[in-house]
C-alpha cells in the first residue's frame, strides 16, 4: 500500500487539494479530514487532482459522495480532476461520474468550479428577465 498524501492550494473561492497514493479503508478517513480541515468555508467550491492517486476503492469514493452531498447543500461544488486512469475505469464501472464532475485537468476544474460561484450565477446576464 502506498502511503496516502495530500497538497492544498487555496484559490479564491477554491480549494484544490492533491491526493497522492491509494485511497482505500485502511485510509479514506485521512482523505476525509483532510478535506474537512482544508475547506475555508461551507460553501467553498473543491477541486481533487486524482492525476497521482493510483487506486481509489469503495470508502474513497464514499468520501467523495459525501464531499459532493456537503457541499451541495452548502452552495459550494466538488470536482474531481485528471484522473488516474485506474481510477477513472473505477469511476466508470461505478457509474460515479453521472453524480460526480469529472474533468480532465486541474485547470478545467477550477475554471468548471469558478464559473458555478453564486456571485456569477445571479447575474442579470445570466439570468434575463422577460418584459
Amino acid at each position: 500500500m502506498l502511503d496516502l498524501t495530500f497538497a492544498t492550494q487555496w484559490l479564491p473561492g477554491v480549494s484544490v487539494i492533491s491526493v497522492a497514493g491509494e485511497i482505500d479503508s485502511a485510509n479514506a478517513g485521512l482523505l476525509d479530514r483532510h478535506v474537512q480541515q482544508t475547506r475555508r468555508m461551507p460553501g467553498e467550491h473543491v477541486v481533487i487532482d486524482l492525476s497521482e492517486a493510483r487506486f481509489i476503492g469503495s470508502a474513497g469514493l464514499r468520501v467523495l459522495l459525501n464531499t459532493h452531498t456537503f457541499a451541495r447543500q452548502h452552495g459550494g461544488a466538488l470536482h474531481l480532476a485528471a484522473p488516474h486512469p485506474k481510477v477513472a475505469r473505477f469511476m466508470d464501472a461505478t457509474q460515479a461520474g453521472t453524480v460526480l464532475h469529472v474533468h480532465a485537468t486541474v485547470e478545467d476544474a477550477v475554471i468548471a468550479a469558478l464559473r458555478q460561484s453564486p456571485s456569477r450565477l445571479c447575474t442579470s446576464e445570466s439570468h434575463p428577465t422577460r418584459l
